[in-house]
């Protein structure tokens, strides 16, 4: 009998856990030692093979529904498989381009850019898609801008340095002239452009209690745009989730009430986006560029049955969001991994050249 040598030994069974993995996410249906004798492993016995696949049994990796049949990954060996193709995960270069193509497509606005982006994300993966971005009390202030609509109606815009947008009518009793308008929007964004939100609110009170003759004739409309940015409404999380719908497609009956568990905390916002929040704060600080969390690895028992593959983005070096996609634990990983990937270096792209343009010029408020 031929003794192997132990890093042989141990990359032959590291071969068959990867094939083992692969072969249960293209067709969902437990992998059988003949199978692997049969396709890849023809100069290994079946016998050899069985003896890998137990002792990858009893070490957690795969196990085995029924008695007779064979077997079926664990999260901890779509971990091993993910941590594997973590360093060799590619994309081709044609279906970046075209990726880029449909990316520049749909994004032509900030207002869009994170609901198209989440629904790119699920299109293209055949799952559910996300764009997460953080509160805005915790962004930096790019401008403030106030866009006449009719006779004492104003439309409030307030853009962060992130590109996240806030707007909002306002309804005020006297009529503002578009000029009027242009100068108090100049004079509030030389006193509060680059301040965090809370500090740029406090300067804007203290203008309106000292009576500064800028801001005088037009403090009941300072007021009431303060007011607005600090309800609850305004300063939530930002959570965009498209295709939860081609999930329900792809899911066996056994793991039907799993899925509407997940669709609930998704549903509930709050939930979700505290465990993304998390997520952000756990990728601050391990400087990974992308994430993934399996099944049980998921704090939320509701995921136990799906995994997420996450990505922060940045502004200059701020990680103001989260995107990726959750998918069923069989996922592809190599390509979701590079599509979430991609799709982040997209966003920040388009976030990065949109917060770059000036403000409208005069003559389009007109």
């Amino acid at each position: 009998m031929r003794i192997l040598k132990p890093e042989v030994a141990k990359q032959r069974k590291e071969k068959i856990l990867r094939w083992v993995v692969q072969q249960y996410v293209e067709t969902r249906r437990p992998v059988g030692s003949q199978m692997l004798a049969d396709s890849a492993l023809k100069d290994v016995s079946s016998a050899t093979i069985r003896n890998i696949l137990k002792d990858l049994e009893d070490e957690g990796y795969l196990y085995q529904p029924h008695t007779s049949g064979g077997r079926i990954p664990t999260d901890k060996a779509y971990r091993y498989y993910v941590d594997y193709l973590t360093g060799v995960q590619k994309m081709a270069a044609q279906e970046r381009q075209q990726i880029e193509r449909q990316y520049d497509q749909r994004v032509n606005e900030v207002d869009n850019m994170m609901l198209q982006t989440s629904r790119l994300l699920a299109r293209l993966s055949g799952a559910a898609g996300f764009v997460y971005t953080s509160n805005v009390k915790d962004q930096c202030v790019q401008r403030l801008d106030f866009i006449p609509l009719a006779p004492g109606a104003l439309l409030a815009v307030l853009v962060t340095e992130s590109g996240i947008v806030r707007h909002w009518p306002v309804r005020i009793n006297s009529v503002l002239s578009p000029a009027r308008l242009r100068i108090l929007s100049h004079f509030i964004n030389e006193e509060i452009s680059g301040l965090p939100l809370g500090q740029a609110q406090q300067v804007l009170w203290r203008y309106i209690q000292s009576g500064h003759r800028e801001i005088a004739d037009v403090a009941d409309l300072a007021v009431q745009v303060l007011n607005d940015i600090e309800r609850p409404q305004a300063s939530a999380h930002e959570l965009y989730v498209e295709g939860l719908g081609r999930l329900l497609e792809n899911t066996s009956e056994d793991d039907y009430d799993d899925l509407k568990q997940m669709m609930k905390v998704v549903e509930e916002r709050e939930k979700f986006s505290s465990l993304l929040n998390e997520k952000m704060t756990d990728l601050q600080k391990s400087n990974q560029k992308v994430n993934v969390s399996i099944g049980s690895e998921n704090e939320l028992t509701e995921l136990k049955n799906l995994s997420i593959v996450s990505s922060a983005y940045k502004i200059g070096d701020k990680t103001v969001g989260m995107l990726g996609i959750i998918g069923p634990k069989h996922m592809e990983y190599t390509r979701v991994m590079s599509l979430v990937n991609f799709i982040g270096s997209l966003l920040e792209g388009s976030i990065r050249s949109w917060t770059a343009q000036p403000a409208k010029e005069d003559e389009d408020y007109e």
